[in-house]
């Protein structure tokens, strides 16, 4: 069993904090990608957002409930009149309240321990052999009870708020999984964080396109889902806190 520990991004200026960097990112999809705007939902009510805690057991972090009471994760594909619009975010949509509680339930039902493979000494055999990619202090385990999965990309690439994270992580720590390329990769150790870098990266690509690690290769698509993701030259490299770990084969 883990232990929740909610320690990210606490205090009385937590909701300034959330709202400015969404009206930053407001600003940068208003020069990038002005479509999109459309695509970010309403706020969401203070019962819905219980309703999600209460659901799955779990607190979230004040930064995260700021959040939703800000946009509750956005539209995806077409607007009312049939139109395809831009995702605002590097995925195809963040979940809604309801959204969360479902995808994170079908998340929960994927998860089977495996100790011969649930393991930092086959992991660190996994990264070695470029069979598994892991950046930064996260558990790469598929389905795990410490996670609130938050937003989606085609079912292949989602994000989490990881409440497990490994030695030196940040419990409320924003993960990037891609299943099918089997890598892992902590965006932010906070939710107000990831907000901020995405900010951040939209400034650089409205001011240069080329110094952004955004991709935006088609205005009706949206940012590309690989923003954050493992470098290639990274790959075979171990995590930090995994470098002084004996690496075991879990194969007979």
């Amino acid at each position: 069993m883990f232990r929740v520990c909610v320690v990210t991004d606490t205090g009385a200026d937590v909701d300034k904090r959330v709202t400015e960097a969404w009206a930053r990112i407001e600003a940068g999809l208003s020069r990038v990608l002005p479509a999109s705007l459309r695509q970010l939902n309403a706020p969401a009510a203070v019962q819905a957002i219980d309703a999600v805690e209460a659901a799955l057991a779990l607190p979230l972090p004040q930064n995260f409930r700021a959040s939703l009471r800000t946009h509750n994760g956005t539209k995806r594909g077409y607007d009312d009149s049939g139109q395809l619009q831009p995702s605002p975010v590097p995925l195809e949509y963040l979940y809604d309240t309801n959204e969360i509680i479902e995808m994170t339930r079908m998340w929960r039902n994927n998860y089977h321990p495996e100790p011969d493979w649930d393991d930092p000494q086959v992991w660190a055999h996994l990264v070695d052999e470029e069979m598994l990619w892991l950046n930064g202090p996260v558990r790469p385990i598929i389905g795990s009870p410490g996670a609130v999965v938050v937003g989606d990309m085609n079912g292949d690439v989602q994000w989490l708020l990881d409440f497990d994270p490994a030695p030196g992580g940040t419990p409320g720590q924003v993960v990037r999984v891609d299943v099918e390329c089997v890598s892992w990769d902590v965006l932010a150790p906070s939710w107000t964080q990831l907000l901020v870098r995405y900010a951040d990266d939209l400034d650089l690509f409205a001011a240069d396109p080329d110094s952004s690690p955004l991709v935006i290769t088609h205005p009706g698509a949206g940012p590309a889902c690989e923003w954050g993701s493992t470098p290639s030259d990274s790959w075979g490299v171990r995590p930090a806190w995994l470098q002084d770990v004996q690496a075991r084969s879990p194969y007979p």
